[in-house]
């Protein structure tokens, strides 16, 4: 087949593809999988560097191979790139090492003798120089069927791999889109496997005509498959690049946090100690991260003292302000009792005993699920700020009332 993609839009995404397969080979080739899945992604390549109008009048001008043969070959590479990603998926079931070798020489056979059986019976086609869709006969039917036995198995992998990834409990929210993507890639790749050799078959017994879908389809679908599988074969080096740029988990969890670490290390300096020399890089580690929780913790048992109760009313007129959500009241009633007790500090109020009852109680058990706790906290944290240092008159009678 001959790609119909646009050049002005082909050799962009061509130069891409290729350089994730350079770059992943330079960075990424050191365990078993993330060779397999190299191998993948050259393949891909190389048959979609084969479709290409410009490339098969080259290799034909020069007398390496005719146009028919070069677009056969394209689908032959494709037949190596589903065995060389079949390995890829085999690494997830756990097996050993030895075990997945031994697998995937199975599978290399079995695309070696596929693509003998493909390019016999796409023979008459190739003598015709006409593609597969235009030639037909049931010589094509089989070549099809042949061609797709490998990609319609890789289908069925690829989608039952990705499921398992997407309904794992506690799957983060990238590892969830990476799982869906994969399952919308493998469902492509299956209906358009699946389609070649059903439709040229229907339209051999005259059900149905289907030559110009099928070449229309032909055309671009396993480009803009290969594109997709290439962007998320290059999310390791973007998630690199986030990271280094301050945009990763981490680092924007320990972001969220440093109004409310600013403000605790205000109310209590004593409460402030570096375990590390500060970083000028925008990209913070997990050290950080601990640190500034265990600093905020460390302020807010210090703070202890000065808890008070927060009258139900003047609560309530805080929730009602700012619109807090049914399951994050806690949060936010947290937060404002935390504001009254800096503030109680610094007017130099006089401490009282610790009341357990009003003291802010954390149900974390650790240094994670307390992060995340003084996430929840945080996120009402400048709004609890203001309204501790604007009292109304009603205000003022109501904590007066509750000293």
């Amino acid at each position: 087949m001959t790609a119909t993609v646009p050049a002005i839009l082909a050799w962009p995404l061509l130069a891409f593809m290729g350089s994730v397969v350079l770059l992943r080979y330079a960075f990424f080739n050191h365990s078993l999988w993330e060779r397999y899945l190299n191998h993948t992604l050259a393949f891909m390549f190389a048959s979609n560097l084969i479709r290409e109008r410009a490339v098969q009048e080259l290799l034909d001008n020069a007398g390496v191979m005719t146009i028919t043969t070069a677009q056969q070959l394209s689908l032959a590479l494709m037949i190596f790139t589903a065995a060389e990603f079949m390995g890829f998926i085999t690494m997830w079931s756990r097996l050993s090492p030895h075990d997945v070798r031994r697998r995937q020489r199975y599978h290399r056979l079995a695309a070696i003798l596929l693509i003998i059986a493909f390019l016999i019976a796409a023979a008459p086609a190739r003598a015709a120089g006409q593609t597969l869709e235009v030639y037909g006969g049931w010589s094509s039917v089989l070549a099809w069927s042949l061609y797709v036995f490998l990609l319609c198995v890789l289908a069925v992998q690829l989608v039952g791999m990705c499921l398992k990834e997407l309904l794992k409990p506690k799957a983060r929210r990238q590892e969830q889109m990476l799982a869906a993507s994969g399952i919308m890639i493998g469902l492509s790749i299956g209906v358009t496997s699946i389609e070649a050799p059903v439709l040229a078959a229907l339209e051999e017994l005259g059900w149905l005509y289907s030559r110009d879908y099928r070449i229309t389809l032909h055309g671009f679908i396993f480009f803009t498959e290969s594109v997709g599988a290439n962007i998320l074969a290059a999310m390791p080096f973007l998630l690199a690049a986030a990271a280094r740029a301050g945009f990763d988990g981490t680092t924007r969890r320990w972001r969220r946090l440093q109004p409310l670490r600013d403000s605790m290390i205000t109310a209590v300096p004593e409460a402030a100690f570096e375990l590390k020399v500060p970083s000028t890089s925008r990209r913070k580690t997990a050290l950080d991260l601990h640190q500034t929780t265990v600093q905020i913790r460390d302020a807010i048992l210090q703070l202890r003292p000065y808890f008070r109760d927060v009258p139900n009313a003047v609560t309530d007129r805080f929730i009602a302000a700012h619109s807090v959500p049914l399951k994050r009241r806690d949060d936010a009633a947290n937060a404002l009792q935390l504001a009254y007790a800096v503030r109680a500090k610094a007017a130099g109020t006089r401490p009282s005993p610790i009341d357990s009852a009003t003291v802010l109680q954390s149900r974390s058990t650790n240094l994670d699920e307390e992060t995340e706790e003084l996430l929840h906290l945080a996120r009402w944290w400048p709004a609890a700020a203001i309204a501790s240092t604007h009292r109304s008159p009603q205000h003022q009678t109501e904590m007066s009332e509750h000293p």
